[in-house]
């Protein structure tokens, strides 16, 4: 690969993380750990971008006063960029997937440890030399220290791949984080560029990787509820037109969180989204994986199931029913949870409208029912 092609290759790749790095600064406003993790990795590319060029321009470069020094360095920097890179995006693929920065606190040494013994490989290098070296003539040499590093920056991809296999496996497939988009390019650079030195296409594809990813998660915008992490409706109504092009049979839960307002009004609305998250949690660890969990409105949430048989909404219901017994005994919260819950079943000669008009004239059904029996209990108490 000539030094004009390597320049070319990583302009591009610098000219494709700045327009991301534009374009995603809506995204960066909600100053999420996640979003932050995503923005350091795209500027730790762009550099490794630059730097990979530089070095390439002072390779051999034996001339030129201190170039030995700054091909050291900067060689340096790209083993650091690309442990960083690896480490940043399993902390950000896991918290995409979980989003809870206590499991990344209680997992961050563990998983971080590979990294910081790279890190502390690559300072010795700079004197010890055995990941790469710099000879008299100012050419880069690649170690056999260097090929265990690489081994330890693809397995950080291979423990990403393996944290998204565990989610899917609980939770079901996430529908907008298609993990490939981001880890195809870099491994066939990465491939690439280690069997055949001198190749540079590695962090020009790392840039591609991060693009396409992005690109993927602009739908988790519009169908993800950003409080719950539940989809939202605009997702159900997807579903529902696919369920009815294709005529196929399927059943669904309607669930009203009671007295909601009243949570509201005694602890205030911040306690009251707590509830919310609370219950959509309730929701999404007691439906099997392949269930649609969705908010549907305000307090409200739909379970949407393939399925032609109604036994298998009850066995949900009543899960979800134990689910929410357990955690109001728990007591850990200043409130108590209370669903009423409405099913109905959708069959190809029926409408959608009436699928969903039925879940919900059942579920009011127990609301008003709950609601009869309090008032009654609170006419019946003594004065």
């Amino acid at each position: 690969m000539n030094l004009q092609a390597i320049i070319i290759t990583n302009l591009f790749g610098i000219a494709l993380l700045v327009i991301l790095l534009i374009s995603s600064h809506l995204v960066r406003q909600r100053r999420q750990l996640s979003d932050k993790l995503f923005t350091g990795m795209i500027i730790n590319t762009a550099l490794a971008c630059l730097i990979e060029m530089l070095t390439f321009l002072f390779d051999g470069q034996s001339q030129v006063q201190g170039v030995y020094v700054m091909n050291l360095l900067g060689n340096s920097f790209l083993y650091v960029a690309n442990i960083i890179d690896c480490f940043s995006w399993c902390l950000y693929a896991d918290l995409h997937l979980y989003h809870d920065e206590n499991r990344i606190r209680k997992k961050f040494f563990k998983m971080g440890f590979p990294a910081i013994i790279c890190l502390i490989a690559v300072i010795l290098n700079l004197k010890f030399q055995f990941l790469f070296n710099i000879d008299e003539n100012a050419f880069y040499h690649r170690q056999i220290g260097g090929y265990i590093f690489y081994a330890v920056t693809m397995s950080y991809l291979v423990y990403s791949i393996v944290t998204r296999h565990l989610y899917n496996k609980r939770y079901g497939r996430d529908r907008f984080f298609p993990i490939y988009m981001f880890l195809t390019p870099i491994l066939v650079g990465a491939t690439a560029q280690y069997i055949i030195y001198g190749l540079s296409i590695g962090w020009c594809c790392t840039a591609l990787g991060l693009v396409g990813i992005y690109m993927s998660l602009q739908n988790e915008l519009s169908y993800i509820d950003p409080l719950t992490k539940l989809y939202n409706r605009n997702y159900l109504d997807h579903v529902l037109k696919q369920i009815s092009r294709k005529q196929t049979s399927a059943g669904g839960l309607m669930i009203d969180l009671d007295y909601f307002k009243s949570i509201n009004d005694r602890f205030g609305h911040t306690v009251g989204d707590e509830a919310l998250v609370d219950a959509s949690t309730i929701i999404r660890l007691n439906i099997p994986a392949k269930v649609l969990p969705i908010r549907f409105a305000g307090d409200e949430f739909i379970i949407l199931m393939q399925t032609d048989q109604e036994s298998d909404l009850i066995q949900i219901e009543n899960h979800l029913r134990d689910a929410l017994l357990q955690f109001n005994q728990a007591g850990k919260k200043p409130y108590q949870l209370s669903f009423s819950i409405g099913r109905s079943m959708y069959h190809p000669e029926n409408t959608t409208d009436s699928f969903l008009n039925e879940m919900d004239n059942c579920m009011y059904q127990e609301k008003r029912t709950k609601h009869s029996r309090s008032s009654a209990e609170k006419m019946s108490a003594p004065a």
